[in-house]
């Protein structure tokens, strides 16, 4: 599933991925919307393309894949967030982690903003 919803103007239109190159169970870290924001580019299922903000909505730490439970988890304050949506599982995150908007052209994945932004 590719979640598709109207961009700000201010978030820049990126090619972030093939899928070719991107089998199912694939995890590529990407930036967006620019070098200095790490996210996760995830393939879970035949024809579903996720993306997140590799950053804590905490304290910014870098959070970790963890493909057995299929979470996000945050080594500085124990922040866990889902894989499926980047909503808080547990620990002191106050929000859910941003979700990069994705569209699918041809065989590329194009990144085109984020929500909530």
């Amino acid at each position: 599933m590719i979640f598709i919803r109207a961009r700000k103007n201010s978030y820049p239109v990126k090619v972030v991925a093939n899928v070719r190159d991107l089998p199912v169970g694939a995890v590529k870290i990407i930036s967006y919307p620019n070098d200095e924001h790490p996210c996760f580019l995830l393939h879970p299922s035949e024809g579903t393309f996720l993306a997140f903000s590799r950053l804590c909505t905490h304290a910014a730490c870098p959070i970790f894949y963890r493909p057995e439970q299929h979470v996000f988890a945050c080594p500085c304050h124990g922040g866990v967030f889902s894989a499926a949506d980047g909503s808080v599982l547990d620990g002191p995150p106050p929000k859910p982690l941003p979700r990069v908007i994705l569209e699918l052209r041809g065989e590329e994945l194009t990144a085109t903003g984020m929500f909530p932004s």
